[in-house]
């Protein structure tokens, strides 16, 4: 679903243009101890359509900038947050696209998708202030099995979800100092089932609006992301590190 209009779809489903599972669950998760301060500079990398940014900065996090990949699903969130900074860019250039620093850095199932995943790590590292932390809510390989249990899924082969064993070397390797790594698994669980079932219970407005094949492709995703859930070969990851 990345693209513009998987991402119009899943705003239709989640309630609002939010790019990953468990919508504002997930955002309070991801920022829990986290003072509403609106002098903080935050960036969100990987922001999809625009919906967390706008919901982190509504709430007084701070004033946020988002980078996004995919031209037209930038475009898509600046046109729906226009309170939003968001620009196009590859985070693996994040240095070259935007300016530091960032007091908070957070990434919310966006890295699984980035082909050098340490160079994006390092090149956020470089944006950030002394003391800043970053935060990810990522999709995470728990037990080394994703890519086994991926083979013969060309939806899902490209996917490098977080070696749950590795993030903390993965941190370090970067410039980042970890400090929490916490496995969430049981949430995407609970989040993939609810979504499952509001994707059949909104079946007629997204054939309307998108066309069965489109129905039918996002059922048969997540049914298959849900059963990777439970099967333990993709999970979920909240992590936390510092800036030096």
């Amino acid at each position: 679903m990345n693209n513009a209009t998987g991402k119009r779809l899943l705003a239709l489903v989640r309630n609002g243009d939010y790019a990953h599972p468990g919508e504002e669950e997930a955002i309070r998760l991801l920022l829990a101890g986290v003072a509403p301060d609106p002098t903080r500079r935050i960036l969100d990398a990987g922001c999809g359509g625009g919906g967390t940014a706008a919901w982190v900065q509504a709430h007084g996090y701070g004033t946020v900038t988002g980078i996004e990949i995919d031209a037209e699903t930038s475009r898509l969130a600046r046109a729906r947050h226009p309170e939003i900074e968001v620009v196009t860019g590859d985070m693996q250039r994040a240095t070259h696209v935007v300016d530091g620093p960032y007091d908070l850095i957070y990434t919310m199932t966006s890295l699984y998708a980035v082909a050098d995943q340490r160079a994006a790590l390092a090149r956020l590292a470089a944006l950030a202030a002394p003391g800043a932390e970053l935060r990810l809510l990522e999709y995470a390989d728990p037990s080394g099995g994703f890519a086994a249990a991926a083979v013969g899924n060309p939806r899902l082969a490209w996917w490098q979800p977080v070696a749950s064993a590795g993030v903390r070397d993965l941190l370090a390797g970067s410039g980042w100092s970890p400090v929490e790594s916490r496995d969430i698994s049981e949430r995407f669980a609970q989040w993939y089932d609810d979504l499952l079932q509001r994707i059949d219970a909104q079946a007629e407005a997204i054939t309307r609006q998108f066309g069965r094949e489109w129905y039918e492709f996002a059922a048969r995703e997540y049914a298959v992301i849900l059963a990777l859930v439970r099967a333990d070969d993709l999970g979920g990851i909240f992590v936390r590190a510092t800036a030096p």
